[in-house]
């Protein structure tokens, strides 16, 4: 129980998570991928005011990229903490127990000698 309680003490202490992954799938805030946008090859005057569509397409794409760069980091990095705290807790709490029955048996050698 005192693990569970420091484990939601160490969670509560990093950083919120961006996405969640359910079922092998990842989750984010950045919204949905921005709707793929082409040049208009008709005419000329159809392609160049196609191209100011595009253009505006390929900025909202980079900050969207961008979103998803920041927030899978973010996540990773949250992550990785949480991992590595739940890893250290558990490897300090079978040192504390091996420490113990160390300890322990160095009573009972003094207590019973040699064994007996």
């Amino acid at each position: 129980m005192t693990r569970l309680v420091l484990l939601l003490a160490l969670a509560a202490a990093l950083p919120a998570h961006a996405g969640k992954i359910d079922n092998g799938s990842w989750s984010h805030a950045c919204g949905p991928r921005p709707a793929a946008v082409s040049l208009d090859l008709k005419n000329p005057d159809a392609f160049n005011k196609s191209v100011a569509t595009v253009n505006t397409y390929r900025q909202t794409q980079r900050a969207w990229l961008d979103c998803l760069q920041n927030e899978g980091n973010a996540d990773i990095k949250a992550t990785s903490q949480l991992i590595s705290q739940f890893i250290n807790t558990e490897a300090q709490a079978a040192k504390e127990a091996n420490d113990k029955i160390a300890a322990d048996a160095k009573i009972a050698e003094a207590k019973f000698g040699d064994g007996k």
